[in-house]
């Protein structure tokens, strides 16, 4: 299926707390016009319970969220697709870049990236890091800053990694004391899955 109507608007602005990146638009979050819409998605759910958004959300409060809660949206890639994997290196390469120009532009506290393969891309096509840098890294604070923004990676909320939402949701907690200065305890890891060391920010 090939979508030909316009992309989720990027919703950024100077002052933001946190800026969620994803791979790019799925085509049924384009059709309805907001982030992370499908129903399976985990996003607004997590979201509201962490208390970062400071009440229950859901897709269409997209755009509310960064006058009302200093929390942005934009993707990796511009293009809506079905799947991740029918975007093409020339669109990767060419997003990692535009996304670095729109962090550096507006700065927010925190950009939190949804899924290590997010990061990995931009690491290698915006910030010049050698894969072999980056296949390794743990969820938290990353050790790059774009300006003064610092890099965040947690868990991806697709109904497609159901096994790291438990997880993805300590991460939010952790990022939601991060952004208040607070203390919170350590992620735990799902059943059978290494425990990982948090890499915190400097």
């Amino acid at each position: 299926m090939t979508w030909a109507g316009p992309t989720l608007p990027h919703l950024l602005r100077p002052g933001l707390r946190v800026v969620f990146i994803g791979y790019n638009p799925a085509i049924y979050s384009a059709e309805a016009g907001h982030y992370y819409a499908r129903p399976g998605n985990r996003f607004w759910p997590q979201l509201s319970e962490s208390g970062l958004a400071g009440r229950d959300v859901r897709p269409e409060d997209d755009a509310l969220l960064p006058a009302e809660a200093g929390i942005g949206f934009t993707d990796l890639c511009c293009r809506p697709t079905v799947r991740a994997e029918h975007l093409t290196p020339a669109e990767i390469a060419d997003g990692a870049v535009r996304l670095h120009a729109e962090l550096l532009e507006h700065q927010p506290t925190i950009a939190c990236f949804s899924g290590r393969g997010i990061y990995q891309l931009f690491g290698r096509h915006a910030l010049g890091l050698r894969a072999k840098d980056l296949v390794r890294r743990e969820y938290g604070a990353q050790p790059e800053r774009i300006g003064k923004t610092v890099s965040w990676v947690i868990p991806s909320s697709s109904g497609l990694a159901s096994k790291w939402h438990r997880e993805r949701l300590e991460w939010l907690h952790r990022l939601s004391a991060a952004l208040s200065g607070a203390t919170a305890p350590p992620a735990t890891p799902p059943r059978g899955a290494p425990r990982q060391a948090t890499r915190q920010a400097p």
